[in-house]
């Protein structure tokens, strides 16, 4: 069977199943249910009975009725009491007939499909299904060739194109559109869609938030166009996009590689630190900033002259030294996605000082723990009487501790020490 015939069998169902209850209770006559009626009615009649006649014993008893008349008046109401015991109950008109019951049945079980389908040929998409039978086969094309599912895939994201032409107002539309063009490295019509979304942002009056993450990733789009060059008009969204939202996160790593490139560090440094500030610290984006920040400083320090790079750092703001396996255990390097990473501690501190990564391959190596590596760049490794120093490697590279890393030995140093060896294998947990 096809995809669309599914499609009705599986409407068809659910159609059956509400029709399933709906129907059974007005099937049903019912006889329990009038007798209970019928039992509930007698019992109120019994109860008033009983309180209209304490009334009139109160009444007898502070001498307001005399004897006759309580005689009397008891009469009559066991004569009204009788009376009503008697009297037939009527049922409401569909408890009576049950022919009525039967034919509000049937016209549920028609007009409950009929009013179903009207109502999906209003508001629905009738071709959808069609569409759908069409892509299922292309899941098995792929998988048998990729040739066959990226041009349907490409059919699709054209479709869209040409109904986002039809209703220009469609704002997500055109985000989803260029965000397509993008997984198909069509950069050049991505850039395009986010101009027509920023064009529609700009008329509908969206707020800086949202147009700031449109020219955000405008700027992506035009830089991925142009082989990573991130001047000309990628500059300009650039700017465009601090200028409504001077914290966004993208505009800022974008504007942070663009001061890099043209050698502006300390542009680079303040763009990345701004952003590293909104990471969740010791995630994989955070450190990853951390390595931008840290290759920044290798850059400024470049052509210093050997004595000064290697001497201690009397502001206390760094840790550094030598990270290297303990003997025997080099084979660690082999793993294609092992980290290492050296993590700085403090007493009463809840969570890690700095923290740097490094690759595995490239131990052994010189590390340095600074500014660049805070996890809170409100917090110097300086503002604490000591440090603990212990590096960790992961074999998956995570980020976070888990089971299998291996430990170098812990030390405890004073901030602004220098000349430290880090041994992974050497012990600690």
């Amino acid at each position: 069977m096809t995809p669309m015939h599914w499609l009705w069998l599986g409407a068809i169902a659910l159609m059956l199943l509400s029709l399933a209850v709906l129907l059974p209770p007005l099937l049903t006559d019912g006889p329990a249910e009038l007798s209970a009626a019928k039992g509930h009615d007698e019992a109120t009649l019994r109860r008033l009975y009983r309180a209209q006649l304490a009334e009139l014993e109160q009444e007898r008893l502070g001498a307001r009725l005399s004897e006759a008349g309580h005689a009397q008046a008891v009469e009559e109401l066991q004569r009204r009491l009788l009376n009503e015991l008697d009297r037939p109950r009527k049922s409401p008109a569909w408890r009576q007939s049950p022919w009525l019951r039967r034919g509000s049945a049937l016209v549920l079980a028609v007009l409950l499909p009929v009013a179903a389908f009207a109502l999906y040929l209003q508001v629905g998409d009738p071709k959808a299904a069609a569409q759908l039978a069409q892509a299922q086969p292309g899941a098995h094309g792929e998988a048998q060739g990729g040739g066959a599912g990226d041009a349907q895939v490409q059919a699709m994201v054209d479709g869209l194109a040409r109904r986002l032409e039809e209703q220009p107002r469609n704002l997500p539309g055109w985000v989803m559109l260029a965000r397509s063009y993008e997984t198909l490295e069509r950069y050049d019509a991505a850039a395009q869609a986010y101009r027509r979304g920023l064009q529609e942002a700009q008329r509908s009056q969206m707020d800086a938030e949202v147009q700031a993450r449109l020219w955000a990733d405008l700027a992506d789009a035009l830089a991925s166009a142009q082989g990573g060059d991130l001047d000309g008009e990628a500059g300009q969204a650039i700017a465009q996009a601090l200028q409504l939202q001077p914290n966004q996160p993208k505009a800022l790593a974008l504007a942070g590689s663009a001061a890099a490139r043209h050698g502006e560090l300390d542009e680079a440094r303040q763009h990345w630190q701004a952003l590293l500030a909104q990471l969740e610290p010791g995630s994989d984006m955070a450190l990853r900033v951390q390595d931008d920040l840290l290759k920044l400083e290798t850059l400024a320090t470049e052509g210093a002259p050997a004595a000064m790079a290697k001497a201690p750092d009397a502001s206390g703001s760094r840790l550094s030294g030598e990270l290297r396996w303990a003997k025997g255990d080099a084979e660690w390097v082999g793993h294609a996605k092992a980290q290492v990473f050296v993590v700085a501690r403090a007493d009463g501190h809840p969570r890690p000082v700095a923290v740097l990564r490094l690759p595995a391959a490239s131990l052994p190596a010189h590390f340095t723990l600074g500014p660049e590596n805070l996890l809170d760049p409100a917090v110097s490794l300086s503002a604490f009487p000591a440090l603990r120093l212990q590096a960790r490697l992961s074999l998956d590279g995570q980020a976070l501790p888990q089971a299998g890393d291996v430990y170098s030995q812990a030390l405890s140093v004073p901030p602004g020490a220098s000349g430290l060896a880090l041994e992974i294998g050497a012990g600690g947990s």
